[in-house]
């Protein structure tokens, strides 16, 4: 690959240090590094964050512009055939047209593209031709490549199905040939000009979904799983996010603006503007609160780009309103400075971050205690390097609005750095403090996606992959005082494109991110989260300087078998002794000549103790087991049992391990966690997957998580109140969805609140991502998870992959890494395939689908979207974009098609309740929770008849979202809530609309006796029209039909059900709006709207 990125570096200017400062020491750029907001983007790179970046740029930014014969393709589309994605396509109509590409702040050579698509057409067909015309203006083409023949191109594909615009009932097939086709270019050297010409006789369109380019003759051949081109096959990237070009640039000659939030009311008295394509004329305005502006002056009249006028105002928001582009047809600003008093309060951070384009200097000289960084940003670690610059105030909330689209996609697809200078490491750091055989470490619990770490000028390691701990020992490096650590974090090798949702379509999931696997993949946008810049690259998890003895402890581990309520338990713990390695150079001959370690290893849970004699070899590391043969006190205990929620109290013990050395009293290194003890056992694993747990069946019932939050910000507190709210709904197992869920403390909740985890490996559907690149950066990854997840007594299963099988080398080092590190606990390959099943439906649907296509298997997605109420709804929509549905309603994941196909939930909005439930946007959410309730709560009732299991797509919410969830981003319930908690509720009375039968669920770990169980309907006027009652007596993990519905009289009624027990206690109470005709629903409730009936209904969910 050869790729010339055009003279940058020269054009470009720091306006910190050049240009930042007026000539009055007193003030300085009040705008640098703060929000700014756009009318408008050309693309996703040249975006308004970037005219306070303090970043000067002269020449023409980098840019793509595509064209076909009916002009030049919109922002979402012109990447569509160069994104690497086998979904995406350019549609180009009839016999002769064309794709031209032509780029600003970017060259290329190649030795080959190769056009992928297909064409469909009617006959008579008298040859076809494809030609490639390359150069470095529009005027100036010539052709590289030519392919073309007198018969048909490609090869016979499947029919395509079109429309007659004339006949828009009318739908007809025509014939149609798959292109997967290389062309050899010559002579395609410097170019950013590339047009290739389609024609053909008799073609009615082309669709063309891949142009990709490669330095030699020819592509590999792929050996992808997938629909992906594998690292054997892929061409090279001519995306323009690969060119970070410091300018904003509109996206037409239409009047625009640009403001900048200064972050709070500030004075200023002065503005430059650095344009590259300047308004003929324009104004400065001003506001408090971004929505009253005020004109305070006119743009100067000059022919200068860059120029500086007296601006005098006092005020949060400044907006620069502009018209008259010139003949770009677009305007561009490269920054927009203001002027206002100097801040002398600033605060020095421990940690900062900048752009490495922006850092000069290795790692040597960054983690120097000379190097100047005061011009960087200040940084939160643990956290995303977006993160860093929302809190910073740089960027604006991307979960508001249309946000997301203000932040520029080519600035985050960067290498970023960390500097940290830790405040003061003397408690540590003292020689007189280190005992004999004690080291210092420097441990990452988690960085993304591979990092560089320097120590006081010194290399002391690299990290691979997103979910590996690392230690270093800086023992001989960390000072009493005055330490830098500098962290280069290395952005993922294929980052891919951004996908741009609207009210129409949810884009296409997943893309290229996933050859860097393992990685955030769901970063790059699916249909329920945008793309996020940056793709969560950072320092995500915690990092920390420590102090270890000469042995350490780690990665416990319980196993148990539990007969009658009685369990044996087996436990281990990894030990190593690294005491030969904490020894300075100049001291070796103070280091004992033996340096074997022997000792007293001793563990507890709860009030059992047990222990034994261990020996380590210098530097030696390995697993000391305890199991019940050789340790009595292991055996046969009664003890409190970790249970499933629903089956008993998640039951934890204080558990430990200490080593105490031969010939000493005191404890050398210890670990505490908490311990459960529990068994799971399945049967039929490759057929029909059953669990269990300490000897009773288990039924899942249990939600999918994406993500925990799309920029990683959960702590302790936000996750234990997302699993909290899964135990309230009455749930007991998450699904941790390709293992994008990293934190421990989320499996230290499910573990508080007795939900099992289902958990992913890092691999998504075959069709929405390729295999990993590296298997082995994968596996050790997989590895060093297991390794610290297994002590935590819920998790309940391993899964390969995401509706698929791994690649065979994958799957096998999984199935050995379980086997190894977690042999209690079972792995399945694929999460939709063999013993299990998935693939939905996403969509909302009548109740009574559920029932009428019951599934077969334990089901690991099925969903449909659930709103939220209005409270959230104006939160994360701003007024302008409230109502009606639009764009920014897309963004946010309600499209009308794509999974979820919201033009189905609005139908049914209407047919339930009238075309009044969408006179706005409050009365479309107040209406929209019953369609909550009684989908939700219709998806896992379907459930209760067969008892398989069943996990919902999806019970939490990554992002402000309008797609699946039970309660929103801000955990703010939905009606999905209540609906979730009634028909997930251990001992159930339910409606069965299939069968026409009351039926009783006893989903718990006992039998019951004695129940009754009674029907009523009411009418709306408050008359009973039919009751009955039926005595049962359930037994365990059993559903009993008890009364036949099949005389209910017709019409619009109430249905409450009852459960009570032998002494008149109430154990389950539901009910069903429905209008009956020959007892089926006919789902018309129009008739309620304005009733006192319904709305105290509605709120009291």
């Amino acid at each position: 690959m050869i790729i010339m990125k055009l003279p940058y570096a020269a054009a470009v200017m720091f306006v910190a240090a050049a240009v930042g400062c007026s000539s009055n020491d007193h003030v300085e750029n009040i705008a640098l590094n703060k929000s700014a907001y756009a009318s408008s983007s050309y693309d996703y790179n040249l975006t308004a964050q970037l005219v306070t970046d303090g970043v000067v740029l002269a020449d023409e930014p980098a840019w793509l512009r595509v064209q076909n014969a009916e002009g030049e393709l919109p922002r979402r589309e012109k990447e569509w055939t160069i994104d690497a994605g086998p979904y995406s396509s350019n549609r180009l109509e009839g016999a002769s047209n064309f794709l031209e590409y032509e780029w600003s702040g970017q060259m290329f050579s190649a030795g080959c593209v190769r056009v992928r698509g297909y064409v469909v057409y009617q006959e008579p067909v008298n040859g076809w031709s494809i030609s490639c015309l390359a150069g470095v203006s529009g005027k100036d083409l010539k052709q590289v490549g030519f392919v073309g023949g007198s018969d048909l191109p490609g090869t016979k594909r499947y029919s395509e199905v079109i429309t007659d615009p004339n006949k828009l009932t009318e739908k007809i097939t025509r014939p149609a040939r798959s292109l997967d086709l290389e062309i050899p270019l010559k002579d395609a050297i410097n170019f950013n000009h590339f047009k290739i010409d389609f024609k053909m006789d008799g073609a009615l369109f082309w669709v063309i979904y891949a142009v990709d380019f490669t330095n030699g003759q020819s592509f590999g051949k792929s050996s992808d799983t997938g629909p992906y081109d594998s690292k054997e096959s892929r061409g090279f990237n001519v995306l323009p996010s690969e060119v970070y070009s410091s300018a904003w640039m509109s996206a037409d000659d239409k009047p625009q603006w640009i403001s900048i939030d200064l972050g709070s009311k500030s004075k200023f008295r002065e503005i430059r503007l650095h344009w590259i394509h300047k308004a003929e004329k324009g104004c400065v305005e001003i506001s408090d609160d971004a929505r009253s502006w005020k004109k305070i002056v006119d743009l100067p009249q000059t022919d200068s780009l860059t120029y500086s006028f007296k601006a005098s105002g006092n005020a949060r928001f400044v907006r620069l309103s502009m018209e008259g582009a010139d003949e770009s047809g677009h305007f561009t600003l490269s920054e927009f400075e203001v002027l206002g008093p100097k801040d002398v309060a600033k605060t020095d951070h421990e940690w900062k971050l900048q752009r490495a384009s922006s850092v000069k200097g290795n790692g040597e000289l960054i983690s120097s205690s000379e190097y100047d960084a005061s011009s960087w940003l200040p940084a939160v670690v643990p956290g995303t390097v977006l993160y860093s610059y929302m809190a910073a105030g740089s960027v604006p909330d991307p979960g508001i609005a249309d946000n997301n689209l203000q932040i520029s996609e080519s600035f985050f697809n960067s290498d970023f750095w960390y500097r940290w200078t830790p405040r003061s490491v003397t408690e540590l750091t003292k020689a007189a403090k280190l005992k004999q055989g004690e080291r210092l470490l420097l441990s990452f619990d988690g960085i993304n996606w591979k990092a560089e770490v320097y120590v006081n000028g010194t290399h002391v390691g690299d990290i691979a992959g997103a979910f590996k701990r690392s230690s270093f020992d800086v023992t001989d490096l960390i000072q009493d005082e005055g330490n830098v650590i500098a962290v280069h974090i290395i952005k993922p090798a294929h980052y891919a494109a951004v996908k741009e949702k609207n009210a129409e379509s949810p884009d296409f999931n997943g893309g290229q991110l996933g050859a860097d696997n393992p990685t955030f993949h769901a970063t790059v946008g699916w249909d329920w989260m945008p793309t996020v810049r940056g793709r969560d690259m950072g320092i995500w998890n915690d990092v920390r300087i420590e102090k270890v003895q000469a042995v350490t402890l780690s990665d416990p581990l319980v196993q148990s078998k539990v007969v009658d309520d009685l369990a044996s338990m087996t436990v281990s713990v990894n030990i190593a002794d690294v005491a030969c390695k904490s020894f300075r150079l100049s001291d070796k001959s103070s280091a004992p000549k033996d340096q074997n370690i022997s000792g007293t290893l001793k563990g507890t849970i709860g009030d059992i103790e047990f222990s034994k004699k261990v020996q380590l070899k210098a530097g030696e590391s390995g697993t000391v087991i305890f199991t019940p043969e050789e340790c009595p006190q292991l055996k046969n205990q009664k003890i409190g049992l970790w249970w499933p929620n629903g089956y008993g109290e998640p039951t934890l013990h204080k558990a430990s391990f200490s080593f105490v050395p031969d010939g000493e009293c005191e404890v050398m290194t210890s670990i505490e966690w908490q311990a459960g003890i529990r068994e799971f056992t399945y049967k039929d694993v490759m057929s029909d997957l059953k669990m269990y747990i300490n000897g009773h069946r288990f039924y899942p019932k249990g939600g999918n998580w994406g993500f925990s939050e799309y920029n990683l910000r959960y702590g302790a507190k936000e996750y234990d109140t997302a699993v909290r709210m899964h135990k309230e709904m009455n749930l007991n197992m998450i699904r941790n969805w390709v293992g994008q869920t990293g934190d421990e403390e989320f499996y230290d909740a499910c573990d508080k609140y007795g939900i099992v985890v289902w958990q992913d490996f890092w691999l998504a559907n075959p069709a929405d991502g390729p295999d990993p690149d590296d298997n082995e950066m994968f596996l050790d990854n997989a590895w060093d998870y297991v390794s610290l997840i297994r002590n935590h007594p819920s998790i309940g299963l391993y899964c390969g992959r995401n509706e698929g099988y791994p690649p065979a080398a994958l799957n096998k080092g999984l199935i050995e890494t379980v086997r190894n590190l977690h042999s209690d606990i079972e792995y399945i390959p694929s999460s939709a395939d063999d013993g299990v099943s998935g693939h939905g439906p996403y969509r909302a649907v009548e109740p009574s689908f559920y029932f009428d296509n019951p599934t077969t298997k334990f089901h690991s997605e099925r969903g449909m979207p659930a709103i939220m109420e209005y409270e959230s709804l104006s939160q994360m929509l701003t007024s302008d974009h409230l109502w009606p549905t639009n764009d920014v309603w897309g963004q946010h994941d309600f499209t009308r098609t794509g999974a979820q196909g919201d033009t189905a939930f609005v139908g049914m909005v209407r047919r339930r309740f009238g075309d009044q439930t969408l006179e706005s946007a409050e009365t479309f959410a107040k209406y929209s929770q019953w369609i909550n309730y009684d989908g939700y709560r219709a998806m896992y009732e379907a459930n209760n008849v067969g008892r398989k299991g069943l996990l919902i797509w999806m019970s939490h919410s990554a992002w402000p979202s309008l797609a699946w969830q039970t309660y929103d981003y801000w955990f703010r319930p939905t009606a999905a809530c209540a609906a979730v908690k009634k028909a997930c509720e251990p001992i159930h009375i339910q409606m069965n609309p299939a069968s026409g039968k009351i039926e009783v669920i006893n989903a718990g770990p006992v039998d019951l006796e004695n129940l009754t169980a009674s029907v009523s309907v009411i009418t709306p006027e408050g008359e009973k029209v039919y009751s009955k009652t039926a005595l049962v007596s359930p037994k365990e993990d059993t559903t009993t039909p008890v009364i036949d519905l099949a005389d209910v009289p017709d019409g619009l009624c109430i249905v409450n059900l009852r459960l009570t027990s032998s002494d008149g206690k109430i154990i389950s109470e539901n009910r069903y709006f429905r209008n009956f005709h020959s007892g089926k629903d006919t789902g018309n409730y129009q008739a309620l709207v304005g009733t006192k009936w319904l709305d105290e209904t509605l709120l009291r969910f």
